[in-house]
């Protein structure tokens, strides 16, 4: 009896907490919840475009400000870097090219490098067996050398013009003597030994190569292959700098007087800070 009046009342609870399906009437013990859907923009008004325009016009904007000063920052770097170089002296990082020798002359003299101080050196390394190279540079060699006595700004008899032959099989010191005097008669002449020629080669980071029978053998028949430079050499020995085969006589002798320029008006600076 207790038992039947227990479960009307539980059976009571619950169904007045029910609602109703609506369409079929089935009762449910929990609400249903709707959701609002809103339907989706057939197209972008005025209004959006103007908005998105905008929105892209600062972006780049901003964009364009950023590297703006991205490459405003970058050019006074690099500017403040080079006035640094600048300051410590023309002779930071020179590369490491020349030095001393040994070899002798067209006339049959031993000389070194230390016979040529006080004047500055225009080296040029070939063979007289060249058939066309040499002949070319040389000759543009010659012009440079009248170009430089010519010039006022340009102390007389300060060069030696010097032509190193990297064929000493072949180039003896007769034939390097006739050879040289060709061109102008202030040329200079210098061979050696194989190896000494290959020492010197390598300080001047000179490229020369000749096949096997050049040094074996009697061969004559042969080509040497070597790199074409003219090489500035400052009057106390240093480096000052190359010239290739694409340079003029007339460049070579503007390049080599501001050179000389420099070098003379730092010669005297240092002699008044003394």
């Amino acid at each position: 009896m207790f038992a039947r009046l227990w479960a009307r009342r539980v059976a009571a609870a619950s169904a007045s907490r029910a609602t109703s399906c609506v369409g079929c009437g089935i009762k449910a013990p929990f609400p249903r919840r709707s959701f609002a859907v809103r339907a989706p923009k057939e197209s972008n008004t005025f209004e959006d475009w103007n908005r998105l325009t905008l929105q892209a016009v600062l972006l780049s904007a901003v964009s364009g400000a950023v590297l703006y000063g991205y490459f405003q920052y970058e050019r006074r770097r690099a500017a403040a870097e080079r006035e640094r170089k600048e300051e410590e002296g023309s002779s930071y990082g020179r590369p490491l090219v020349g030095g001393p020798f040994s070899l002798v002359n067209h006339e049959g003299r031993p000389v070194t490098d230390i016979d040529f101080r006080g004047k500055y050196l225009l080296l040029y390394f070939g063979y007289t067996f060249c058939p066309d190279v040499c002949p070319e540079e040389l000759e543009k060699m010659a012009k440079v050398v009248d170009s430089l006595e010519k010039s006022p700004d340009f102390e007389s008899n300060s060069l030696a013009p010097i032509f190193i032959s990297c064929d000493p099989k072949r180039d003896s010191v007769e034939s390097i003597g006739e050879y040289i005097h060709e061109f102008h008669p202030g040329f200079i002449g210098l061979t050696g030994t194989h190896q000494q020629i290959k020492w010197v080669a390598k300080r001047y980071r000179l490229y020369y190569s000749s096949p096997p029978r050049a040094v074996d053998d009697d061969e004559t028949d042969y080509l040497v292959d070597h790199s074409i430079f003219f090489y500035l050499i400052s009057p106390n020995g240093e480096y000052l700098g190359h010239f290739g085969r694409t340079e003029t006589a007339e460049s070579v002798t503007e390049k080599i007087l501001n050179i000389a320029k420099q070098e003379k008006l730092a010669k005297v600076e240092g002699k008044e800070s003394q």
